[in-house]
Protein backbone atom coordinates (compact mmCIF):
# COMPACT_ATOMS: atom_id res chain seq x y z
CA UNK A 1 0.00 0.00 0.00
CA UNK A 2 2.65 2.46 0.98
CA UNK A 3 4.75 1.36 -2.22
CA UNK A 4 1.97 2.40 -4.48
CA UNK A 5 1.24 5.49 -3.02
CA UNK A 6 4.22 6.54 -3.30
CA UNK A 7 4.20 5.52 -6.81
CA UNK A 8 0.69 6.98 -7.37
CA UNK A 9 2.79 10.86 -5.98
CA UNK A 10 5.80 10.68 -8.26
CA UNK A 11 3.34 9.87 -11.30
CA UNK A 12 1.53 12.82 -10.62
CA UNK A 13 4.42 15.18 -9.92
CA UNK A 14 5.92 14.01 -13.31
CA UNK A 15 2.58 14.58 -14.93
CA UNK A 16 2.28 18.38 -12.93
CA UNK A 17 5.82 19.33 -14.15
CA UNK A 18 5.87 17.97 -18.04
CA UNK A 19 2.26 19.88 -18.19
CA UNK A 20 3.47 22.77 -16.99
CA UNK A 21 6.38 22.65 -18.77
CA UNK A 22 4.96 21.71 -22.19
CA UNK A 23 1.96 24.70 -21.80
CA UNK A 24 5.04 26.54 -21.13
CA UNK A 25 6.48 25.79 -24.39
CA UNK A 26 3.53 26.11 -26.28
CA UNK A 27 2.20 29.40 -25.24
CA UNK A 28 4.13 31.61 -23.26
CA UNK A 29 5.37 34.09 -26.67
CA UNK A 30 7.46 36.34 -24.37
CA UNK A 31 9.57 36.64 -20.87
CA UNK A 32 10.25 39.18 -19.83
CA UNK A 33 12.29 40.97 -22.66
CA UNK A 34 12.69 37.91 -23.84
CA UNK A 35 10.95 37.18 -27.71
CA UNK A 36 10.76 33.62 -29.49
CA UNK A 37 13.90 33.25 -31.06
CA UNK A 38 13.48 30.71 -34.61
CA UNK A 39 9.79 30.23 -32.64
CA UNK A 40 10.52 28.93 -29.30
CA UNK A 41 11.81 29.74 -25.80
CA UNK A 42 12.99 26.38 -25.43
CA UNK A 43 16.07 27.16 -23.54
CA UNK A 44 15.29 29.77 -21.30
CA UNK A 45 12.26 27.80 -20.19
CA UNK A 46 14.28 24.55 -19.99
CA UNK A 47 16.64 26.13 -17.26
CA UNK A 48 14.10 27.67 -15.87
CA UNK A 49 11.59 24.76 -15.22
CA UNK A 50 15.05 22.92 -14.06
CA UNK A 51 15.99 25.54 -11.48
CA UNK A 52 12.08 25.91 -9.87
CA UNK A 53 12.09 22.41 -9.71
CA UNK A 54 15.22 22.48 -7.45
CA UNK A 55 13.36 24.72 -5.45
CA UNK A 56 11.16 23.14 -4.59
CA UNK A 57 11.89 19.68 -4.00
CA UNK A 58 14.61 21.41 -1.87
CA UNK A 59 12.29 23.13 0.71
CA UNK A 60 9.18 20.47 0.75
CA UNK A 61 11.57 17.19 0.57
CA UNK A 62 14.71 18.67 2.07
CA UNK A 63 14.71 21.48 4.91
CA UNK A 64 10.94 21.02 5.71
CA UNK A 65 11.32 16.95 6.62
CA UNK A 66 14.71 18.35 8.60
CA UNK A 67 12.91 21.09 10.29
CA UNK A 68 10.07 18.83 11.42
CA UNK A 69 12.66 16.52 12.96
CA UNK A 70 15.01 19.01 14.70
CA UNK A 71 12.35 22.39 14.96
CA UNK A 72 15.17 24.70 14.49
CA UNK A 73 13.07 27.35 13.18
CA UNK A 74 16.12 29.80 12.89
CA UNK A 75 18.08 27.74 10.96
CA UNK A 76 15.19 26.06 8.82
CA UNK A 77 14.33 30.53 8.06
CA UNK A 78 18.07 30.86 6.63
CA UNK A 79 18.40 27.63 4.84
CA UNK A 80 15.35 28.64 2.84
CA UNK A 81 16.25 31.81 2.33
CA UNK A 82 19.45 30.81 1.24
CA UNK A 83 18.30 28.20 -1.31
CA UNK A 84 16.07 30.97 -2.79
CA UNK A 85 18.20 33.63 -3.09
CA UNK A 86 21.02 31.61 -4.29
CA UNK A 87 19.20 30.06 -7.34
CA UNK A 88 17.09 33.31 -8.11
CA UNK A 89 20.82 34.80 -8.58
CA UNK A 90 21.89 31.77 -10.61
CA UNK A 91 19.63 32.35 -13.02
CA UNK A 92 19.57 35.94 -12.52
CA UNK A 93 23.13 36.07 -13.86
CA UNK A 94 22.42 33.11 -16.24
CA UNK A 95 19.78 35.73 -18.11
CA UNK A 96 21.73 38.75 -17.89
CA UNK A 97 24.83 37.09 -19.46
CA UNK A 98 24.22 34.54 -21.90
CA UNK A 99 19.74 34.11 -22.44
CA UNK A 100 19.69 38.08 -23.36
CA UNK A 101 22.15 37.78 -26.03
CA UNK A 102 19.99 35.33 -28.07
CA UNK A 103 16.10 35.75 -27.31
CA UNK A 104 16.41 39.97 -27.13
CA UNK A 105 17.40 43.02 -28.69
CA UNK A 106 16.88 45.11 -25.32
CA UNK A 107 19.69 45.39 -22.93
CA UNK A 108 17.77 45.38 -19.61
CA UNK A 109 19.14 46.14 -16.32
CA UNK A 110 20.37 43.50 -13.96
CA UNK A 111 17.94 44.99 -11.05
CA UNK A 112 14.75 44.31 -13.63
CA UNK A 113 15.29 40.40 -14.62
CA UNK A 114 16.58 39.73 -11.12
CA UNK A 115 12.75 41.06 -9.80
CA UNK A 116 11.19 39.21 -12.78
CA UNK A 117 12.91 36.25 -11.42
CA UNK A 118 12.46 37.52 -7.46
CA UNK A 119 8.74 36.71 -8.21
CA UNK A 120 8.58 33.54 -10.21
CA UNK A 121 10.47 31.68 -7.39
CA UNK A 122 8.87 33.17 -4.58
CA UNK A 123 5.57 31.33 -6.74
CA UNK A 124 7.19 28.05 -6.40
CA UNK A 125 8.92 28.76 -3.03
CA UNK A 126 4.94 29.69 -1.24
CA UNK A 127 4.29 26.64 -2.94
CA UNK A 128 6.90 23.82 -1.58
CA UNK A 129 6.23 25.71 1.71
CA UNK A 130 2.38 24.56 1.93
CA UNK A 131 2.81 21.51 0.20
CA UNK A 132 6.07 20.28 2.07
CA UNK A 133 3.83 21.04 5.51
CA UNK A 134 1.18 19.70 4.43
CA UNK A 135 2.68 16.41 3.36
CA UNK A 136 4.65 15.82 6.51
CA UNK A 137 1.58 16.42 8.42
CA UNK A 138 -0.55 14.05 6.82
CA UNK A 139 2.67 11.55 6.96
CA UNK A 140 2.31 12.75 11.08
CA UNK A 141 -1.37 11.81 11.22
CA UNK A 142 -1.25 8.60 9.27
CA UNK A 143 2.14 7.46 11.63
CA UNK A 144 -0.19 8.33 14.32
CA UNK A 145 -2.96 6.09 13.66
CA UNK A 146 -0.66 3.39 12.90
CA UNK A 147 0.93 3.40 16.62
CA UNK A 148 -2.65 3.48 17.80
CA UNK A 149 -3.67 0.82 15.68
CA UNK A 150 -0.33 -1.05 16.89
CA UNK A 151 -1.23 -0.47 20.38
CA UNK A 152 -4.61 -1.55 20.38
CA UNK A 153 -3.80 -4.17 18.85
CA UNK A 154 -1.22 -5.19 20.97
CA UNK A 155 -3.93 -4.71 24.06
CA UNK A 156 -6.23 -6.97 22.91
CA UNK A 157 -3.73 -9.08 22.30
CA UNK A 158 -2.23 -8.80 26.12
CA UNK A 159 -6.00 -9.17 27.00
CA UNK A 160 -6.31 -12.40 25.13
CA UNK A 161 -2.87 -14.18 27.45
CA UNK A 162 -4.49 -12.13 30.39
CA UNK A 163 -5.48 -15.79 32.00
CA UNK A 164 -2.54 -17.75 32.31
CA UNK A 165 0.13 -14.79 33.61
CA UNK A 166 -3.21 -14.52 36.41
CA UNK A 167 -3.44 -18.16 37.18
CA UNK A 168 0.34 -18.74 37.26
CA UNK A 169 0.24 -15.93 39.97
CA UNK A 170 -2.00 -17.01 42.08
CA UNK A 171 -0.46 -20.28 42.04
CA UNK A 172 2.50 -18.99 43.05
CA UNK A 173 1.58 -17.48 46.11
CA UNK A 174 0.25 -20.92 47.15
CA UNK A 175 3.73 -22.66 46.64
CA UNK A 176 5.38 -19.58 48.54
CA UNK A 177 2.95 -20.57 51.20
CA UNK A 178 3.13 -23.93 51.32
CA UNK A 179 6.88 -23.92 50.79
CA UNK A 180 7.10 -21.29 53.86
CA UNK A 181 4.45 -23.85 56.21
CA UNK A 182 7.32 -26.47 55.35
CA UNK A 183 10.64 -24.12 56.31
CA UNK A 184 11.77 -24.20 52.73
CA UNK A 185 13.58 -20.98 53.06
CA UNK A 186 14.84 -20.93 49.94
CA UNK A 187 12.41 -22.48 47.88
CA UNK A 188 9.73 -19.72 49.51
CA UNK A 189 13.00 -16.79 48.50
CA UNK A 190 12.72 -17.85 45.10
CA UNK A 191 8.97 -17.46 44.83
CA UNK A 192 8.74 -14.32 46.74
CA UNK A 193 11.23 -12.78 44.47
CA UNK A 194 9.57 -14.70 41.00
CA UNK A 195 6.36 -13.71 42.41
CA UNK A 196 7.60 -9.64 42.67
CA UNK A 197 8.66 -9.31 39.24
CA UNK A 198 5.41 -11.32 37.67
CA UNK A 199 3.35 -8.73 40.17
CA UNK A 200 5.30 -5.67 38.80
CA UNK A 201 5.13 -7.34 34.93
CA UNK A 202 1.00 -7.92 35.11
CA UNK A 203 -0.29 -4.64 37.03
CA UNK A 204 2.48 -2.35 37.40
CA UNK A 205 3.83 -1.89 33.71
CA UNK A 206 0.90 -1.67 31.38
CA UNK A 207 1.56 2.46 31.33
CA UNK A 208 3.28 4.01 28.95
CA UNK A 209 6.03 5.93 31.71
CA UNK A 210 6.85 4.40 35.18
CA UNK A 211 9.21 5.71 37.86
CA UNK A 212 12.33 5.10 37.01
CA UNK A 213 13.21 4.12 40.89
CA UNK A 214 10.68 0.95 39.83
CA UNK A 215 12.34 0.26 36.62
CA UNK A 216 15.21 -0.08 38.62
CA UNK A 217 13.81 -2.14 41.40
CA UNK A 218 12.58 -4.53 39.21
CA UNK A 219 15.94 -5.16 37.21
CA UNK A 220 17.56 -5.46 40.76
CA UNK A 221 15.12 -8.24 42.04
CA UNK A 222 15.77 -9.75 38.62
CA UNK A 223 19.29 -9.97 39.33
CA UNK A 224 18.98 -11.33 42.31
CA UNK A 225 16.42 -14.14 41.37
CA UNK A 226 19.29 -14.72 38.82
CA UNK A 227 21.63 -14.82 41.15
CA UNK A 228 19.90 -17.62 43.37
CA UNK A 229 19.57 -20.20 40.46
CA UNK A 230 23.74 -19.95 40.69
CA UNK A 231 25.32 -22.43 42.67
CA UNK A 232 28.36 -21.29 45.14
CA UNK A 233 30.88 -23.30 42.98
CA UNK A 234 29.10 -21.75 39.75
CA UNK A 235 32.17 -19.06 38.99
CA UNK A 236 29.66 -15.87 37.98
CA UNK A 237 30.47 -12.55 38.83
CA UNK A 238 27.83 -9.69 38.72
CA UNK A 239 28.53 -5.86 38.68
CA UNK A 240 26.02 -4.01 38.72
CA UNK A 241 26.07 0.11 39.62
CA UNK A 242 24.13 3.29 39.39
CA UNK A 243 25.72 6.29 38.98
CA UNK A 244 23.92 9.86 38.74
CA UNK A 245 20.62 11.43 40.20
CA UNK A 246 16.98 9.81 38.39
CA UNK A 247 15.07 10.69 40.82
CA UNK A 248 11.23 12.30 39.43
CA UNK A 249 12.78 10.87 35.89
CA UNK A 250 10.56 8.49 34.13
CA UNK A 251 10.72 5.80 31.55
CA UNK A 252 8.94 3.13 29.59
CA UNK A 253 8.56 -0.04 31.33
CA UNK A 254 10.61 -3.20 30.70
CA UNK A 255 12.69 -1.66 28.01
CA UNK A 256 16.07 -3.14 29.14
CA UNK A 257 15.02 -5.96 30.27
CA UNK A 258 15.72 -8.23 27.16
CA UNK A 259 19.54 -7.27 27.62
CA UNK A 260 19.79 -8.13 31.10
CA UNK A 261 17.62 -11.64 30.23
CA UNK A 262 19.97 -11.84 27.36
CA UNK A 263 23.34 -11.51 29.45
CA UNK A 264 22.27 -14.05 31.98
CA UNK A 265 21.00 -16.16 29.47
CA UNK A 266 23.54 -16.55 26.89
CA UNK A 267 26.66 -15.21 29.04
CA UNK A 268 27.04 -18.13 31.98
CA UNK A 269 28.26 -21.46 31.29
CA UNK A 270 28.56 -24.39 33.77
CA UNK A 271 32.05 -24.79 35.41
CA UNK A 272 33.10 -22.28 32.58
CA UNK A 273 34.29 -18.91 34.59
CA UNK A 274 31.85 -15.48 33.26
CA UNK A 275 31.14 -12.18 34.16
CA UNK A 276 28.00 -9.83 33.15
CA UNK A 277 28.97 -6.01 33.69
CA UNK A 278 25.59 -4.03 34.16
CA UNK A 279 26.00 -0.16 34.86
CA UNK A 280 23.48 2.55 34.34
CA UNK A 281 24.46 6.33 34.25
CA UNK A 282 21.76 8.68 34.55
CA UNK A 283 22.96 12.81 33.81
CA UNK A 284 21.09 15.43 32.83
CA UNK A 285 17.94 14.22 31.86
CA UNK A 286 19.78 10.89 29.83
CA UNK A 287 20.82 7.43 31.03
CA UNK A 288 23.72 5.79 29.47
CA UNK A 289 23.00 1.98 29.47
CA UNK A 290 25.60 -0.63 29.24
CA UNK A 291 25.58 -4.19 29.69
CA UNK A 292 28.19 -6.99 28.28
CA UNK A 293 29.24 -10.40 29.06
CA UNK A 294 31.23 -13.01 27.70
CA UNK A 295 30.78 -15.31 24.91
CA UNK A 296 31.08 -18.46 24.72
CA UNK A 297 31.79 -20.03 21.37
CA UNK A 298 29.31 -22.83 21.22
CA UNK A 299 26.46 -21.20 22.52
CA UNK A 300 26.97 -18.37 19.86
CA UNK A 301 24.84 -20.43 17.12
CA UNK A 302 21.83 -20.69 19.75
CA UNK A 303 22.62 -17.53 21.11
CA UNK A 304 21.95 -15.67 17.32
CA UNK A 305 18.03 -17.67 17.42
CA UNK A 306 17.54 -17.27 21.03
CA UNK A 307 17.99 -13.54 21.33
CA UNK A 308 17.53 -12.20 17.82
CA UNK A 309 14.08 -12.14 18.25
CA UNK A 310 14.16 -10.34 22.04
CA UNK A 311 16.65 -7.85 20.83
CA UNK A 312 14.30 -6.93 17.37
CA UNK A 313 11.54 -6.43 19.43
CA UNK A 314 13.43 -3.81 21.78
CA UNK A 315 14.74 -2.24 18.94
CA UNK A 316 11.37 -1.15 17.35
CA UNK A 317 9.82 -0.36 20.86
CA UNK A 318 12.34 1.64 21.41
CA UNK A 319 12.22 3.39 17.65
CA UNK A 320 8.25 3.60 18.31
CA UNK A 321 8.62 5.31 21.92
CA UNK A 322 11.91 7.29 21.92
CA UNK A 323 12.07 8.56 18.24
CA UNK A 324 15.28 10.64 17.78
CA UNK A 325 15.86 10.39 21.12
CA UNK A 326 17.89 7.25 21.70
CA UNK A 327 21.08 5.93 20.31
CA UNK A 328 21.56 1.86 20.62
CA UNK A 329 24.59 0.24 19.81
CA UNK A 330 25.15 -3.97 20.18
CA UNK A 331 28.39 -4.94 19.11
CA UNK A 332 29.81 -8.57 19.38
CA UNK A 333 33.15 -10.01 19.23
CA UNK A 334 35.01 -13.41 20.04
CA UNK A 335 34.78 -12.43 23.87
CA UNK A 336 32.59 -10.14 24.39
CA UNK A 337 29.08 -9.02 23.63
CA UNK A 338 28.32 -5.81 24.51
CA UNK A 339 25.22 -2.99 24.52
CA UNK A 340 25.35 0.47 24.71
CA UNK A 341 22.01 2.88 25.06
CA UNK A 342 21.52 6.28 25.32
CA UNK A 343 18.34 7.49 26.23
CA UNK A 344 17.13 10.83 26.86
CA UNK A 345 13.92 10.30 29.59
CA UNK A 346 11.06 12.31 30.94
Amino acid sequence: MFKKRKLAEIISHIIIWAGLYLLAIAYIRTIGVFNRADNTLFLPITIGTLINAVIFYSIAFGLIPRYVRKGKTLQFSLEVLGVYAGLTLLETILDYNFMVWIYSDVRETFSSMLLTNFVVHLLFASVALGYGFTRNWLLSEKKKQELEREKLTAELNFLKTQLNPHFLFNVLNMAYSSASRKGDDQTAGIIEKLSVLMRYMLYESNVDKIEVEREIEFIRNYINLQKMRFSKDLPVTVNFSIQGDYNGQRIAPLILISFIENAFKHGVKLEKKSEITLNMNFHNGEMEFYISNDVFKDLQPDRKKASGIGLKNTQKRLSIIYPHRHKLSIESDADKFTVKLLLTLE
